[in-house]
Order: C-alpha cells, then structure tokens, then sequence
C-alpha cells in the first residue's frame, strides 16, 4: 500500500516525467539537436546583436541630440543685431563654439542669399567664400524648418566626411534673417566615431544608413562610408527596412556573404543602425556547443534523477503538512484557522490563500452570527437574541434568588409618523429610538427590538419596583422629546407594560404575555405612560 501511494504522488510522476523525457530525447537528439542549437544560437547572437546595436543607435541618438538642443538654443538666444557687426558676430559665435564644441567644424552663419558666410568659427579657408544655396540643409532652414540635418557629403574645404545641422535664425518679429549652420565631422569624437571604434565578433560589423538620402552614412568598414544604397529589388530584408520594418533578419551583404543582421531606428536623425554578423561566425558556436552537449548527457540525467528525489522531497514537504492540516480541520478534528507559511514560493502562495479563505470563512461565520442574532436596521438584539438572554437572565436569577423587571415598549404615534413622511424617513426615526434606548441602560441590562415599534427592556438585579418605575419615567421622557428627520420634527411618545419575575410569572411566555398586556393596558389608559402587570389576564394601573 505504501508503495501504491508513492506511486500516486506528484513526486512520482515528476520523476517518472523527468526520466521519460530523457529517454525519448536521448531517441530524438540526433534528428532535432543541430536545428535546436542553431536557432538558440541565432537567438543568442541576435540578442547580443540587437543590445549593441541599440546602445550604438541610443548613444548616436544622443549625440545630435544634444547637438540640435545647442543650435536651437543658440539660434533663441541670437541677437540680430549682430549681423550688422561682423567682428562682434565672430565674437559671438566663438565664445559659444568654445563653451560648447560639440561642432567639429565650427558654427556658421549664412546670409538668406546662401552665396558666401557672414561669419564662420573656427575659421576654415575658403569657406566664406561658398556658395550654399543648392545645400539641402540651407533650402529646409531658409524655408522655415526648425531643425534640419543635411545629407552626408564630403566637404568642399576639408574633404573629408561631414554631416551639417541647420536652423533658422529670427528678428524679433519672427522674420527669419540668416541661417545658423553646425558642422561635424563623422569620424569626430563624440558624434560618429562609435561605428568605426566598434565590431561584433571577428567579423561583425555596423552600418549606419540614411533611408531618406538612400546614402551609407558610415560603417566599420570604410570602404562603404557614403556610398549609395542598394537598388530597390537586390536585397529583400533592405527593401523592408526602407519600408519601415525593424527587427532581426538573415540578409546576403554587399559582399554576397549571408548574414544576420539587427536594425534599430536613430529617431532624432531617421536613421537607422544595421548590426550584422556572418552566419558562418553565429553558427561556430553551435558546433561546440553540440560535442559538449553529447558528452554531458549521460552525466546530466543522471544528475536529474538525483536532483528531482532531493529538490521535490524538499520543496513538497510543506505541501504535505498543509494537506495534512487542511483535512483534520475538513474532518473537524481541528478547529478552522490558518497555516504557518514556512517557505514564499508556490506552495507558500498556496498556503497564503487558504488562510486568505479562512479568515473570509471566519468572518463570514461571525457577521452571518450578527445577523442572526441582530435587528439590521438598529443593531440591537432581535428576538432571537433577546430570548436566549432572557432565558439565562431568568436561569441565573432562581439561582441567586433575585427579581427581574421586563419593560416592553411600543412607540405611539410611529405609524402616523411612517405613512406621513415614508418608510426611509420612518427607518431613520426607529435608528433615533433604539440609539436613544442604548444611552438609557445599565451595561447589565439587555435591550432588544422584537417588532416593527416594539422594543424590550431587561432590567437585571430589580428588587424594588421603584426601579423600574424610574427607568420606565426616564424612557417616556426621553421618547417624548422631539426626534430630528430630515430637519422635520416629529414628537411620539411611549406607552409601557411592566411585568416583574417572578411576582407576575415565573415563566418566559407567562413572562412576556403580561408585559404585552401591561403594555396595552398604557395605550387604554391614555398612551405616553406605563402600566405594571397584575399577574392576571387584565393589568392594574400603576
């Protein structure tokens, strides 16, 4: 039987799971093993891919950033004034390139014709002397464009790869006046220069390509720095990133080697960073990875068989004890509470549930309990409740040879009061009682509600009847005084029977019969006074 029950166990089954699982993979291995290696390689080295790639398309991101904060900033704060003094607008432009020299090149700035600069720092020969009007960077900013970076092009005074920035520059009316023009070399620190510092691998590299200049921006290799992009049609994983696609992909590169490759966007520019690797170097690893995975095999199953006897043991032994638990207090042998969690994981979840329900159950059990024993609309004691304290009360006086005073009460005038001013007004009025009545009690006393306007007092401990009287006037009193509803007022009063026990019975019914029929005798006599009970079928007056 022991052994059966072992063998329905979840312990069980994991292992057995586990040992099945070995046995047809060991079976399926040699079919499926190179297609599983090299798409988790792929997998791996696209990830790798697409971090690097994204760090370099983030740090290129920043980079004209920063650059198109410092042209706006300079182009707000530009007096233009200064277009008038050339030796003072030099001096302008110099102690903000030298504060600020994220501009390789320097700042320029441009006269609307485009033919020739006003000013220019750092000064470079012969570039005052340009003519720009063709330039696309000057066409946007003279147009209006608020920030404009120009195709890649080799410059026409250092000859060497240049990208420029411009933005217009305004009067105080809004008129725009001349053209503020940064320029960066791409190989410069700090702009570009992370795509030539860095590959992937061995034989890994990155481009940075320009889908509106259908232009190579720059690449590890410098061989393809400026150089156009691939015709519409030659290369179906290109024709998708100009489309807009991003993502990882196997294309074939400019040199008919197959490779994967990453693309993140550069959004400040509308750029695009291109991370590739040949297939031949991802799959390398693969390779490996395959002799050492076949030599291990044997060894690892065995370990798991090891690990799943030792590591299940351990982490279902809290399981059981809970069952363990959970059935004695299903059996009743056991009280309902909760758990002690002895471990935060799954099981200890589990656990915490179950005490999340028992705490429900046990709340439920208790306000299910409240109402049962309670009136709902005042929360004083019902019937019910009422009776069972009565019995006790009356059990525990023949005990100690004392009297009881009961003190029914019934409103007068409660229903005019409801057909008046409706049912909510007349549930507030029945809430104003029975706070009333609470205030009135001794702690010793019981009160409860056992109808619609029907209120019972309890009196323990009542040896003189002048007690009861004194309790029954101060009740008349404070029912006659004027309750709030609503801002209406509406005054009632209270008629009162009296029965004592055991003078007029010693019984419970015998009990309530005669406060009820005290009760009526007060309504007879004139209502908003009290009436004790004779004992007999008629009460006497007070």
């Amino acid at each position: 039987m022991r052994l059966l029950h072992l063998t329905r166990g979840i312990t069980f089954r994991l292992i057995a799971m586990g040992i099945l699982f070995i046995v047809v993979g060991s079976v399926m291995r040699y079919q499926m093993a190179a297609k599983v290696l090299r798409d988790g390689t792929v997998d791996v080295v696209s990830g790798q891919q697409l971090s690097l790639a994204s760090y370099v398309a983030d740090d290129i991101n920043g980079n004209i950033d920063v650059r198109r904060q410092l042209l706006l900033k300079l182009a707000t704060d530009f007096p233009s004034a200064l277009l008038q003094h050339p030796q003072q607008l030099e001096q302008w432009l110099a102690v903000r390139h030298d504060i600020s020299p994220l501009f390789s090149l320097g700042l320029v700035i441009l006269p609307l014709s485009g033919v020739g600069a006003l000013s220019d720092y750092p000064q470079i020969r012969g570039r005052r002397e340009l003519d720009f009007r063709q330039r696309d960077w000057f066409i946007a900013a003279r147009a209006g464009s608020l920030f404009y970076i120009g195709k890649p092009a080799i410059s026409r005074t250092v000859h060497r790869a240049v990208v420029n920035f411009s933005t217009p520059l305004r009067n105080r009316s809004g008129d725009i006046i001349a053209v503020l023009m940064g320029a960066s070399e791409i190989d410069s620190p700090g702009f570009l220069d992370l795509i030539g510092k860095r590959g992937i691998g061995k034989t890994g590299s990155f481009l940075l390509i320009s889908p509106r200049d259908q232009v190579f921006v720059t690449a590890s290799d410098p061989a393809l720095r400026l150089q156009p992009l691939p015709l519409h049609g030659r290369n179906l994983l290109h024709d998708k990133v100009m489309q807009g696609w991003r993502g990882a992909g196997v294309t074939i590169n400019a040199y008919g080697v197959e490779t994967l490759a990453n693309v993140v966007s550069v959004p400040s520019a509308g750029w695009v960073v291109v991370a590739q690797m040949p297939s031949a170097e991802v799959l390398s690893a693969s390779d490996r990875v395959w002799h050492v995975f076949a030599r291990n095999s044997i060894v690892s199953a065995v370990f798991l068989i090891i690990a799943l006897i030792l590591v299940l043991g351990y982490s279902f032994a809290p399981l059981r004890a809970a069952a363990r638990q959970m059935r004695a207090m299903a059996d009743g042998s056991r009280a309902l509470s909760s758990l002690p969690v002895r471990r935060h994981d799954e099981v200890g979840e589990m656990v915490t549930s179950f005490n999340l329900l028992a705490a429900k159950l046990l709340k439920t059990e208790e306000q299910m309990h409240y109402l049962a024993h309670h009136d709902s609309l005042t929360g004083l004691p019902n019937r019910r409740a009422f009776m069972h304290g009565l019995r006790q009360s009356i059990a525990l006086a023949l005990r100690q040879n004392r009297q009881l005073a009961l003190l029914y009460v019934d409103l007068d005038g409660f229903k005019a009061v409801n057909d008046q001013y409706g049912h909510a007004l007349g549930d507030n009025f029945l809430i104003q009682v029975a706070q009333r009545l609470k205030h009135l009690v001794r702690e010793a006393d019981q009160i409860g509600r056992i109808g619609g306007d029907e209120f019972v007092l309890l009196m323990s401990d009542c040896d003189e009847r002048a007690k009861a009287v004194l309790i029954a006037e101060k009740l008349i009193a404070e029912l006659s005084r004027p309750f709030v509803l609503d801002q209406v007022f509406v005054v009632v009063g209270a008629s009162i029977g009296i029965a004592m026990f055991p003078e007029q019975a010693n019984e419970i019914d015998a009990l309530m019969m005669q406060a009820d029929a005290a009760m009526y005798a007060a309504k007879r006599r004139g209502r908003n006074c009290y009436e004790f009970a004779t004992g007999e079928s008629t009460p006497a007056a007070s």
